[in-house]
């Protein structure tokens, strides 16, 4: 049979995760999901079961009826009026059961008899703080229950900000997208007399480029032991959750670096050159603002409606750093509640965008500005969400359960011209 304080430490655990679960999905802005879902049902039902068997182990515990404040010394007998079923403790008492107990048992006076239960026998004992004795000696300190927390603290995700910026899109199939790469040509034309003198309009068709945003898998596994998952109620929230995170980390770095070529294509490399030749990074960061300035003459007006920047919160730091040393009258880089704004168009960041150049390197893109919602596309096969399956039955005969999570996905540049690339190099 469970002790009380077992008994009470699973219920902690079980109303812990219900928060934690809670507590994201308010963080984010979303509704629990299916999962997130059963999590809270399963926890609350192991709380409703535990009441019962907790209360009645309190009721017949005859340790609780004393008064845990004049045990501790916390006050004297006068101060607190005990109750018909509570016996304050003296503290005489107190005094020299912590002496019981530092002497290992060794010193023992008559104050300790007071604690004696005629009826049922032993002694009562003072509610003492584990604190006094945790890694303590040998005499009992290694007997101490120093408890875990079951919640794991997470690592904070990097920034990944293409997906914000981005159009996405749910796809059930390969999709052939189809956008236009030149204008027609309008010429003049005079006008036309007489029956032998046509002058007719010119003709001109304009072009059409054509790609397809098709899916890839992307994904990962973990895999656990049964007495794990069993002993650590929180673990499997933890393992899931680090795999989604993981997803989502693989994801942005190819809307960012991808090759095109079984993964997304990125951005870096394939949108418009935007400020063309590479600006230089110098000791006063004026060429760098420079080329935020310059970069906006660059992009059509007709973008400019939902245009953004992407960029690492390295390079905006730097930015900042170049707007106090260039001492501007306006600032370029504000804040307005709660969002980054660089010359009044928001500024979204990735970790995965390229750092600003060093001696080592040159001709790097660390600064996009334009629509992406125009000009980047991303396709989620059966949905943006990441997959998870529980599999265990593979390695059921060595006692571990594999943890699963994928999904497909495509990132393609559908309109280069939409965003505009800033090119830095070193000096």
């Amino acid at each position: 049979m469970k002790s009380l304080f077992e008994l009470k430490q699973e219920r902690q655990i079980a109303l812990d995760a219900c928060e934690t679960i809670l507590a994201r999905a308010e963080a984010a802005k979303r509704n629990l999901t299916a999962q997130e879902s059963q999590l809270m049902d399963n926890n609350l039902s192991s709380v409703k079961e535990l009441n019962p068997k907790i209360k009645k182990i309190e009721s017949d515990n005859t340790i609780l009826r004393f008064d845990p404040v004049t045990l501790m010394g916390g006050g004297t007998p006068s101060a607190h009026t005990p109750t018909a079923t509570q016996k304050p403790m003296s503290t005489e008492y107190t005094e020299s059961f912590l002496s019981f107990l530092r002497s290992g048992g060794k010193q023992a006076t008559s104050a300790l008899s007071e604690g004696f239960d005629p009826m049922f026998g032993g002694f009562a004992l003072p509610s003492l703080s584990a604190a006094s004795y945790e890694g303590g000696s040998t005499a009992g300190g290694y007997a101490v229950s120093v408890p875990t927390d079951s919640l794991i603290v997470p690592l904070a995700l990097p920034d990944l900000g293409v997906r914000s910026v981005a159009k996405a899109i749910p796809t059930l199939t390969d999709i052939k997208i189809s956008s236009q790469s030149t204008f027609g040509t309008a010429g003049w034309k005079s006008e036309s007399w007489g029956s032998n003198a046509q002058n007719l309009f010119p003709e001109s068709d304009p072009s059409l480029g054509q790609f397809t945003l098709s899916a890839f898998m992307t994904g990962l596994t973990d895999t656990v032991s049964w007495e794990l998952l069993q002993d650590v109620a929180l673990f499997q929230e933890f393992a899931v959750r680090d795999l989604l995170n993981a997803v989502d980390i693989n994801e942005d770095n190819a809307f960012v670096n991808g090759n095109g070529t079984g993964q997304p294509l990125g951005l870096v490399g394939n949108t418009a050159t935007g400020t063309d030749s590479p600006y230089l990074v110098e000791s006063t960061g004026v060429y760098l603002l420079n080329a935020i300035d310059d970069v906006l003459g660059t992009l059509k007006g007709g973008y400019f409606p939902f245009a953004a920047w992407l960029m690492s919160r390295a390079t905006a730091t730097a930015i900042r750093k170049a707007q106090r040393q260039a001492n501007l009258f306006a600032p370029v880089f504000t804040r307005e509640n709660g969002r980054d704004l660089l010359l009044g168009f928001p500024v979204s960041y990735s970790s995965n965008m390229p750092a600003l150049p060093t001696a080592t390197n040159a001709g790097v893109v660390p600064i996009l500005f334009g629509s992406f919602q125009d000009g980047y596309v991303i396709g989620d096969r059966g949905g943006s969400g990441t997959f998870v399956k529980i599999l265990d039955q593979p390695l059921a005969t060595a006692g571990q359960t594999i943890l699963l999570a994928y999904k497909r996905v495509d990132g393609r540049v559908r309109r280069s011209e939409a965003i505009q690339a800033i090119t830095i190099s070193h000096t």
